[in-house]
């Protein structure tokens, strides 16, 4: 018979990430992001002759805004475990079964499912709130738990 998670997760001696440390990192990833951004689309907006040019630039900044930050949390959950958010405040991204760094195929879903959250007003992070351990929306598609690393 298979342990379950939280059994298998003290056996290996790892804590669930709180809330709180979850949310600093998400909010550290978006500083992070914003300011990629911000250097890519500063001259776009900058030269914009008029309020359509603006608008348009805007409405560019939207997509590639979502796009980026999608590449970027597939990449470092596949490389590392751990977007910088998530590695500044020493926390990682554990596959639920074997307990190492995610897959390809569950950084692709962890990172699509974590954008319609956050487009559905944060609802699956909120979802954390509501569960021993603190399983997003994301976690519960690929199969993942977010761990303390210290």
């Amino acid at each position: 018979m298979k342990e379950d998670l939280a059994t298998r997760l003290e056996r290996e001696n790892l804590s669930i990430a709180s809330f709180k440390k979850r949310v600093l990192a998400y909010f550290i990833d978006n500083f992070i992001l914003s300011f990629i951004i911000y250097i890519i689309f500063y001259t776009p907006l900058s030269q914009a002759k008029d309020l359509m040019e603006m608008i348009e630039v805007s409405r560019n900044f939207g997509l590639s805004f979502i796009l980026i930050r999608l590449i970027y949390q597939i990449i470092f959950t596949y490389l590392y475990g751990a977007s910088l958010g998530k590695m500044i405040c020493k926390i990682i991204i554990l596959d639920e079964d074997v307990l190492d760094k995610p897959n390809l195929i569950q950084s692709c879903i962890r990172s699509s499912v974590s954008e319609l959250s956050n487009s559905a007003f944060f609802l699956g992070f909120a979802w954390a709130l509501s569960n021993n351990l603190r399983k997003t929306w994301e976690d519960y598609a690929a199969k993942t738990v977010v761990v303390n690393v210290a």
